[in-house]
């Protein structure tokens, strides 16, 4: 006949038991000499843009024309979490008047260092100003030629909402896309992978953000394809870091690596 002993070692010893000692071990294997040899890196530095992206210059983005610069209440700044951020009212010089393209507004944030960056989307902070949901939300990709070969075609997600009033209806369509650690993607599940890589020592990633208030889906569209072609050169050769040469710049002096 078995001993109590035994009897309560065999309890013990069940499947969930043995896979938990199993993950506990992986996990103490993994955060001591694999994570040393992959260089995992979970809490990333910061990178700062190379000038403030308030300072965008205004002739590089000729025919476009600034007609109002935003400030942000203190409390929107606080809720969006971050002080680097432009928000213009716009307007295309080179169209007609009457285009539906004509007049908008560009909003742009930067995000970077740290564990816990948070993408803010259209998708939710319209919801929570009082807008609804008009149409599905859709993920695109739009040419951008000024950007090269390589990065040509940009991924973009295309959202519209709309807000009822007693005597009037207001519908909005917004274009926007992300930038992180030298790549654009169009969700926030794209970001997080970016700005989560555990072999990169740094991550940002920054919003670009457009909307027209008098156009169509598919206008507002093209008239993001036609900002963007402007727009994000001037922002990866003036503003946003230049992420691969800091990651090759640590990897070469890991003595000053955190």
């Amino acid at each position: 006949m078995e001993s109590a002993v035994q009897i309560g070692r065999t309890r013990m010893v069940t499947l969930p038991f043995v896979l938990s000692v199993v993950l506990l071990g992986t996990a103490a294997f993994l955060s001591g000499p694999i994570a040393s040899r992959l260089e995992f890196r979970l809490a990333k530095r910061a990178l700062p843009l190379k000038k403030p992206l308030a300072a965008v210059s205004e002739s590089a983005l000729d025919p476009y024309r600034i007609r109002k610069r935003n400030a942000l209440e203190p409390a929107v700044v606080d809720a969006l979490g971050t002080e680097e951020y432009l928000d213009w009212l716009m307007e295309d010089t080179s169209v007609e008047r009457s285009s539906p393209t004509r007049f908008l507004r560009l909003f742009v944030t930067y995000y970077s260092g740290g564990s816990n960056l948070v993408p803010h989307t259209p998708d939710v902070c319209y919801l929570g100003a009082g807008y609804a949901l008009s149409q599905p939300h859709e993920n695109k990709k739009i040419e951008v030629p000024a950007l090269g070969l390589d990065a040509a075609m940009v991924p973009v997600r295309l959202c519209t909402f709309a807000r009822t009033a007693v005597f009037d209806r207001v519908e909005t369509s917004v274009v926007y896309t992300f930038y992180t650690n030298d790549q654009f993607v169009n969700t926030r599940t794209g970001v997080r992978l970016g700005i989560h890589n555990p072999t990169h020592r740094y991550a940002f990633f920054s919003k670009v953000e457009v909307s027209f208030p008098n156009a169509t889906r598919q206008q507002c569209l093209d008239g993001a394809r036609k900002l963007f072609d402007r727009v994000l050169p001037v922002l990866i050769r003036d503003h946003w870091p230049d992420f691969q040469a800091a990651e090759k710049a640590a990897r070469a002096h890991p003595e000053n690596n955190g």
